[in-house]
């Protein structure tokens, strides 16, 4: 650091210690059954409408959507939920082809979500519309490519003359170069030309191809008036021979083009040259056309439209121009229209375009022939086409584009071809109902619109859709998918999950394990009461070491099945607790409630959000029991408990019951664990351990790799963590004893011995007495003599 003259202000950290920060509490995990979503990942969830986009609603046999549901409604604010799925579960999928004349597969499409397919029978109600869309749409005006590249030796004054033929009418610009247009004019540059050239005239626009010709375009002001264009100019500028005219082809082996616009056109973008089903008069339209003649135009196999002449269709019936031609068939055509050629030809083009693209001429059915006074009785018609590149050079300062020499180019009628770039849309259908929209979407993966990005984004891409590219080997621009509507099929939910399936492989982070990566504190199984998966979920809490397994007792045991199925889970010191009887609510699906209108369901979700309710209000070492633990959303149990059998359940069974209590509702009667210690029996003590256990574990990350000597110790003693635990001790987490009497803070000498030191071990203990729920209230009531003595009157 440089110390200048004057005032240098610095900030360091000082010798203020890092404060411990409360770990969260009451963050649940669900493990669930659900309609879709993907199985095995940790999703988080902080509404029960969270829990309804990313997993769907409710679903028979599942208590997941519940459980959730009770979580959130009982006080619950943060959850994580993960899906299980059994054997036999595949997603609902589609293979769409290509365009190509064989098609091949081009893309699949999945049900899912954000890049990850969702098994289930949800995705059989989609289907997936594909839509042409493309970025890019344009004509092809006549246009002339110089044959020699920059630089040009040009000289002051000489001249270029640009000839446009329109309906038979010459239109001529004229340009003079001058030597103060170009920084040297006998080395003159293609832009300087071509800027020197748009400068003068407004016939024509002038380009700068990719290899540093100059491309000359028409400016056209009538898009169904095909012009010629004829260039006359310096032979340096290599516009001689089939270089020097137009009369509306692009030429074979073309590689560049002038478009009427080139916006959407970008480099990489696949491209469509399609031709328009044509038929061209071979002779001019005659002077007169015979009242009610007419000519039958068939297009594309379709059946035949017969276009009439009267003589109200022209100014003049003795003097017709092939403009009101033109016009009259405009009027009346569906599919097909008329245009008008350099040289006053009427033309006639399919409004399809590309293969199947076809037109045919003939007599009509009644009133008389009117093809040779359209200059149509010769006409050889021409079918469509289609021909794809892919662009390397875009630009919409010139509106030209490029592309690569090989394949070859094919000779096309520049006039009847459309060019547009080749983009979708993918219409996500639910039910029928348009549910999203992607577009416009291409198969060009090195775009920002490639499909597989754009959909399966893991942010902004498809609630519904996953998208996989086939790679076809059509080519490009044939790869895109084939227009039309495809029904995703053959979603299966699976059998119902074995209790490996709840329970995981650590290695493939999925079942339980796929919380791994997630801080909970609480944890349940709505879907399942095996004892197996309920031993594993508590094994997996005391692994982790700072969450605690929420279990229930399966429905129709009755209390003394209770305690005999609690039986197997107890222990020493566990981290779980178990709740039972069932309760019953309202049933929240509209599609079975009819039927249907109350369910029972396992408590473990209302419990939970009871957990975080009373946390949040009273504290984590407060116990989630007593009047007010009321399960809001519950109108019943399975099976009513004198206090005599809810004592027997509790001690004996260390099951907590879920009991209906006059005045008090529907309420969490007890607090104890599954452990048989009587130093864990209490849930809200398990609850204390855990979070004090987070807050320093979190709290104290900054030690390592600071340097073990007593400065040190005394700093994490005094200043970190003796503050935190004061801190709980105010509040009432250790109960009404002074401080001194109720923890204890060792980090010291003495338990970080020299030869703790020399291999790098910082120990730190600390011990509290937590503070114990009055669970039996003992009242004593028993008689007294009265204060009154008998004396003698």
């Amino acid at each position: 650091m440089t110390i200048n003259l004057g005032v240098t202000v610095v900030e360091v950290d000082g010798k203020s210690s890092p404060a411990i920060v409360s770990a969260p509490t009451s963050t649940a995990g669900f493990l669930v059954r659900s309609a879709r979503g993907a199985p095995d990942r940790a999703v988080r969830v902080r509404g029960f409408g969270d829990f309804v986009s990313t997993f769907g609603g409710y679903t028979a046999d599942a208590f997941g959507a519940y459980a959730v549901r009770g979580f959130f409604d009982n006080g619950g604010s943060d959850a994580y939920a993960v899906r299980v799925v059994g054997a036999g579960a595949q997603s609902s999928t589609v293979v769409v082809n290509d365009q190509a004349g064989t098609p091949v597969p081009t893309l699949r499409l999945r049900a899912g979500a954000r890049g990850v397919a969702e098994p289930g029978a949800w995705g059989d109600a989609l289907s997936v519309a594909v839509e042409p869309h493309p970025l890019g749409v344009a004509s092809v005006p006549a246009q002339v490519v110089g044959g020699t590249a920059e630089p040009f030796a040009l000289t002051d004054g000489a001249t270029a003359q640009f000839t446009v033929t329109t309906r038979g009418v010459d239109q001529v610009g004229t340009v003079t170069f001058h030597a103060a247009d170009f920084a040297t004019i006998g080395a003159a540059s293609a832009q300087e030309v071509a800027a020197a050239i748009n400068r003068q005239t407004t016939a024509v626009r002038a380009a700068v191809t990719p290899d540093g010709t100059v491309a000359v375009a028409v400016v056209a002001t009538d898009p169904r008036v095909w012009s010629r264009l004829a260039v006359t100019a310096p032979a340096a500028l290599g516009f001689t021979g089939g270089n020097a005219n137009s009369d509306g082809s692009l030429a074979a082996g073309r590689t560049v083009a002038a478009l009427s616009s080139a916006s959407g056109f970008r480099i990489g973008s696949a491209v469509r040259f399609a031709v328009r089903g044509h038929a061209i008069g071979t002779a001019a339209v005659a002077a007169t056309v015979a009242d009610g003649a007419g000519v039958l135009v068939t297009t594309d196999g379709g059946p035949g439209e017969t276009i009439v002449f009267h003589n109200s269709d022209f100014a003049n019936p003795a003097a017709v121009t092939v403009a009101e031609v033109a016009a009259a068939i405009n009027r009346q055509a569906v599919a097909f229209s008329a245009e008008v050629t350099h040289n006053n030809r009427l033309a006639l083009l399919s409004n399809r375009d590309g293969a199947g693209s076809t037109i045919a001429l003939a007599a009509p059915g009644s009133g008389g022939d009117a093809r040779t006074a359209l200059g149509l009785a010769s006409a050889t018609p021409v079918a469509g086409s289609q021909t794809f590149r892919q662009l390397t050079a875009a630009s919409e300062t010139y509106r030209l584009i490029g592309w690569g020499s090989s394949p070859a180019f094919p000779a096309l009628p520049a006039a009847a071809v459309r060019v547009s770039t080749v983009e979708f849309d993918l219409v996500v259908r639910r039910d029928g109902a348009e549910v999203e929209r992607f577009g416009p979407v291409s198969m060009v993966d090195s775009h920002d619109s490639y499909v597989e990005a754009v959909v399966n984004d893991p942010r902004g891409g498809s609630a519904y859709l996953v998208v996989t590219d086939l790679d076809s080997a059509s080519g490009v621009g044939l790869d895109a998918p084939a227009p039309g509507v495809y029904p995703l099929t053959g979603g299966d939910d699976g059998a119902d999950p074995a209790d490996t399936a709840y329970l995981g492989d650590p290695a493939q982070r999925t079942g339980l394990e796929a919380f791994n990566e997630v801080a909970i504190q609480l944890l349940a199984c709505p879907e399942s009461t095996s004892i197996g998966v309920a031993a594993g979920a508590i094994g997996y809490c005391e692994r982790r070491g700072d969450a605690m397994f929420i279990g229930t007792v399966p429905y129709g045991f009755d209390r003394e099945g209770a305690k005999a199925y609690a039986a197997g889970l107890r222990g020493r010191k566990v981290f779980g607790a178990l709740y039972g009887p069932w309760i019953q609510v309202v049933n929240p699906d509209v599609a079975t409630a009819a039927a249907q209108p109350l369910v029972w369901i396992p408590p473990v979700g209302q419990v939970l959000g009871t957990y975080a309710r009373i946390a949040d209000a009273r504290g984590v070492w407060k116990a989630p029991a007593g009047d007010e633990a009321r399960l809001s959303d519950a109108l019943g149990v399975e099976y009513d408990m004198t206090d005599a059998d809810h004592t027997d359940l509790v001690r004996n069974g260390g099951v907590n019951g879920i009991r209906a209590l006059p005045g008090a509702g529907i309420v969490v009667d007890a607090s104890r664990t599954l452990s048989t210690d009587t130093r864990w029996l209490f849930v809200n003590v398990r609850r204390l351990f855990n979070f004090v256990k987070s807050s320093l574990r979190d709290g104290l990350t900054w030690v390592a790799q600071e340097p073990h000597d007593e400065a040190l110790r005394r700093m994490v003693r005094f200043n970190v963590v003796t503050p935190f635990l004061l801190g709980l001790w105010r509040q009432g987490a250790f109960g009404s004893d002074p401080a001194e009497q109720v923890f204890t803070v060792k980090c010291d000498a003495e338990n970080n011995a020299p030869a703790d030191v020399a291999n790098g071990v910082f120990t730190l203990e600390v011990y509290f007495y937590p503070a114990k729920p009055a669970e039996a209230i003992l009242i004593v009531v028993g008689q007294q003599d009265s204060g009154a003595t008998a004396t003698d009157g």
